[in-house]
């Protein structure tokens, strides 16, 4: 999978500002912010899986024409299929996984693509973002395969 090179993507001063404007549409900071902060409490031993996990809930919310929005929160039922017996502390856990590289790239790819950018309707933009969440994460999931 080709991950989007920074520099390309945040070349000049008007590309980071664009980036910013669109991270801060529908939730994309609380949605990361969530994923880390879920990550350093779980410390499952397949943070892709975890994350998969969290955006399928996420978007099966959205899909449902009855139901709210989907809020998500840190103490949710993700029980990894294989939990490591004594997790490893948060900064052994950050370094064993690689959970900052991970989450970077998944940022920049969201921003170079700029899902639901294009989108009025705010539920629909989520919505886009959301399945390219699913979308990035599915390949990753299956290139560790």
């Amino acid at each position: 999978m080709g991950v989007p090179d920074a520099n390309d993507i945040l070349s000049d001063e008007h590309a980071v500002e664009q980036a910013k404007e669109y991270l801060r549409q529908g939730d994309t900071v609380e949605f990361f912010e969530f994923v880390a902060t879920s990550l350093l409490n779980h410390r499952p031993p397949d943070p892709v899986h975890c994350c998969l996990h969290y955006v399928n809930r996420y978007l099966a919310t959205l899909n449902d024409e009855n139901g709210g929005d989907y809020v998500l929160k840190v103490e949710d039922d993700y029980k990894p299929a294989k939990a490591d017996a004594t997790p490893p502390d948060q900064d052994t856990y950050m370094k064993k996984y690689h959970v900052s590289d991970f989450v970077d790239k998944w940022i920049l790819a969201l921003i170079a693509e700029k899902r639901g950018a294009h989108l009025e309707d705010p539920r629909q933009a989520k919505k886009a973002r959301l399945e390219f969440h699913k979308a990035y994460l599915e390949k990753l999931r299956d290139s560790k395969n």
